[in-house]
């Protein structure tokens, strides 16, 4: 069985239902969980464009600690052992899913859970995925949680 989990979340629905699921895993598991925020700076970086983008990349970061704070306190409210952190390598040039691939490597962790939104077609191609880029590159097990419909229809008649 799985002993070291790997999360990635940023926040929203969809990762907030993986964070979910990576707990039940986790306390049924009695594995510990490794919740990661990767920092995803706009793709549309330009150095020279004269423009000081300080305060994005202040307010992305800070919205990462933000959500590590909750998920440190879901893991102790729950007695999850592990801890939530923000992955901020900027400086690295290297993608989200690069990261989160780093992130296992450095945690030693044998699964790693994403969420993802199901996309396809032209979404797909412009919001891009990074779920589907994490499996292309990862050397682990990937459990990919998707995104529940809210507005599906109930099967209670």
């Amino acid at each position: 069985m799985y002993k070291r989990i790997l999360v990635a979340i940023d926040g929203s629905d969809t990762g907030s239902i993986a964070f979910e699921s990576a707990m039940q895993l986790a306390k049924a598991a009695s594995a510990d969980l490794f919740a990661v925020y990767v920092v995803e700076y706009p793709k549309l970086y330009m150095a020279d464009t004269g423009y000081d983008l300080t305060p994005i990349y202040d307010a992305l970061a800070s919205e990462g600690d933000r959500i590590a704070k909750e998920a440190n306190e879901r893991l102790k409210e729950r007695g999850i052992g592990g801890e939530a952190q923000v992955v901020n390598n900027f400086l690295t040039g290297k993608t989200t899913a690069e990261q989160i691939q780093n992130s296992a490597d450095a945690l030693h962790v044998d699964l790693v859970v994403l969420g993802t939104h199901g996309r396809s077609g032209f979404k797909r191609l412009m919001l891009g995925s990074v779920a589907e880029a994490f499996v292309r590159i990862s050397t682990r097990p990937v459990l990919l949680v998707p995104q529940k419909k809210a507005d599906a229809p109930s099967k209670a008649a």
